[in-house]
């Protein structure tokens, strides 16, 4: 009976995915990627839009595990799964280490854009209640893409990524074959992820040059995830996207809100206020959790993969409370 139930339990969450649909037709699409999106039933009018990013390894369908659909059959928001190629990369990660692949109106980043554009355009989606979050290489795309389109999302939120733009490695017209430009990049990648320690004003001033130049706000919001014991993307990254946005958002990186949410006591919750008391920026440091985004099986949110760890918390529940998806906050 057991196993006839687990059974069961699979196929629909094998059917739910199924109701995702692939989208071949978004524009210039310059970036090569792929898309789905998936529309719950009874929609209405002028709903939010959540943009979901994989990590490396992954694709839309094992990034889906993590509970998005679920949230948005409740709350009713659009979803897309923007899916990388693997002859973009090997490894289906995002470039956001590539300058031609972050740069607004360029690459990957330009095609997640004119993804959104197709589904305003066909949909009644709220413009000023679009957001974006991703694990690993698709949190830092998450950071690129806040510092390139500030003006198109409200919030973004980052499952073990790092501040905004950190690796921009430029091709050159002598190298033919692209030789040095991979290793270079690859290795760019790399140091962003071991950490990089810049000040606040150093990590803004790179949105502002080489992001969405001349921006003056406001910029988005963002939710802040990392694992303690994350053996790919040192936790340092946390706290340098921390300084980078309290510094784009013009606020002081001490806390004004500290908590211990979940289960496990010792996770580690932080906001970050305007003037009026407004949370712009939160962060959420999890104990002896390693590489990955966090879901609560025991909660019914999310089932386990590689990469999406039972943390005893809800990322995509708490994300999606942060930007006040559930019109229960409105």
């Amino acid at each position: 009976m057991k196993l006839k139930l687990l059974l069961l339990v699979g196929l629909i969450l094998n059917l739910a995915y199924t109701n995702a649909e692939s989208v071949k037709d978004f524009g210039s699409n310059p970036g090569n990627i792929n898309m789905s999106m998936y529309i719950p039933k009874d929609m209405p009018a002028n709903a939010p839009l959540v943009v979901s990013l994989h990590g490396c390894l992954q694709d839309a369908e094992i990034y889906n595990k993590v509970g998005w659909q679920t949230l948005a059959d409740m709350w009713k928001f659009y979803l897309i799964f923007p899916e990388q190629r693997r002859s973009n990369n090997l490894y289906k990660c995002w470039n956001w280490f590539q300058a031609e692949n972050t740069k607004r109106g360029q690459g990957e980043s330009k095609s997640i854009v004119e993804i959104i554009e197709k589904m305003t355009a066909d949909y009644s989606i709220d413009k000023s209640r679009i957001y974006v979050e991703g694990l690993s290489a698709g949190a830092y795309m998450v950071s690129a893409l806040l510092a390139s389109y500030p003006d198109v999302f409200a919030g973004g939120a980052t499952s073990a990524g790092g501040p905004a733009l950190c690796a921009q490695t430029e091709k050159h017209f002598w190298d033919v074959f692209s030789w040095w430009y991979l290793k270079q990049s690859y290795s760019d990648a790399k140091k962003c992820m071991n950490g990089i320690d810049k000040s606040p004003k150093e990590w803004g001033e790179l949105v502002h040059k080489e992001g969405y130049e001349n921006f003056n706000g406001p910029w988005p919001t963002i939710s802040i995830w990392h694992g303690a014991d994350d053996e790919a993307v040192n936790k340092i990254n946390q706290q340098e996207l921390i300084d980078q946005w309290t510094y784009l958002h013009g606020i002081d990186k001490i806390a004004d809100k500290e908590d211990n949410p979940g289960k496990k006591a010792s996770i580690i919750h932080k906001e970050y206020h305007d003037d009026s008391g407004k949370p712009l920026i939160e962060s959420y440091l999890i104990p002896k959790m390693s590489h990955g985004i966090a879901v609560d099986v025991d909660a019914s949110c999310g089932e386990t993969d590689e990469y999406i760890l039972d943390a005893g918390i809800c990322a995509a529940r708490r994300i999606g409370l942060f930007w006040k998806l559930n019109p229960a906050q409105q």
